[in-house]
């Protein structure tokens, strides 16, 4: 049978059956949602830093550049 505890949040004295209260629930999986956005995007840039890396080394390495 499931029993009331404490909010897992600091400083938070409300019962909950869950891990945190409704308030601090929806705070914590918007700070996750806001930390994935984050790494996403960061991703993102990452990969197109990679492309053209990648470009630069390629045209770099081709004969045509070399005599242009």
């Amino acid at each position: 049978m499931p029993m009331l505890h404490g909010c897992a949040f600091p400083g938070c004295s409300t019962f909950t059956l869950s891990t945190y209260c409704v308030e601090h629930e929806l705070l914590v999986r918007a700070l996750k949602e806001s930390e994935r956005a984050h790494v996403a995007a960061h991703d993102d840039v990452a990969a197109a830093d990679a492309a053209l890396t990648a470009d630069t080394a390629l045209i770099a390495a081709t004969p045509e550049s070399a005599t242009t």
